[in-house]
């Protein structure tokens, strides 16, 4: 039998290995059109761990991958401000507890103060190994049930 490699076949062969200048820019634009790392790498026909150690070694490319990013996600960023614009009343509560939490937001304002003597942590802390304890045996009672079923 010939021990020479068969071209074609039924062998699964590999696309070249792209260089740096032939899928940078259009991996760019794909970002910038749709933020995504998995969407651009596909259109730009480069695998993720590739474009993450270009990006890791190239520092030019490295900012130009957070300038695309910042560029997709103004886009996005737009779309939804037109949208919220035109009615559309939970973009524009997201827009408006995002941009203006301190009037639209969730705040929560916790303050706590006080002290504890040694004491006291010792009696919580067997409380709280007590209630976990009770738990653990109901969830091995309720295996058990279970298994008789």
């Amino acid at each position: 039998m010939d021990n020479k490699k068969k071209s074609g076949g039924d062998k699964k062969t590999r696309a070249p290995k792209k260089g740096i200048g032939e899928w940078t820019p259009t991996f760019l634009m794909a970002i910038r059109n749709m933020p995504n790392i998995r969407v651009a790498c596909l259109h730009a026909g480069v695998s993720r761990s590739e474009a993450y150690r270009l990006r890791s070694v190239n520092p030019e490319f490295e900012q130009e991958w957070a300038e695309a990013w910042q560029d997709g996600l103004d886009a996005i960023e737009a779309k939804l401000m037109a949208r919220a614009m035109k009615s559309d009343t939970i973009a524009a509560i997201f827009l408006l507890k995002n941009r203006r939490p301190e009037i639209f937001g969730e705040n929560v304002n916790v303050n706590v103060s006080g002290s504890l003597t040694i004491d006291e942590v010792r009696q919580g802390n067997a409380r709280l190994n007590d209630k976990l304890a009770q738990i653990e045996h109901g969830l091995g009672e309720r295996k058990i049930a279970v298994s008789r079923e």
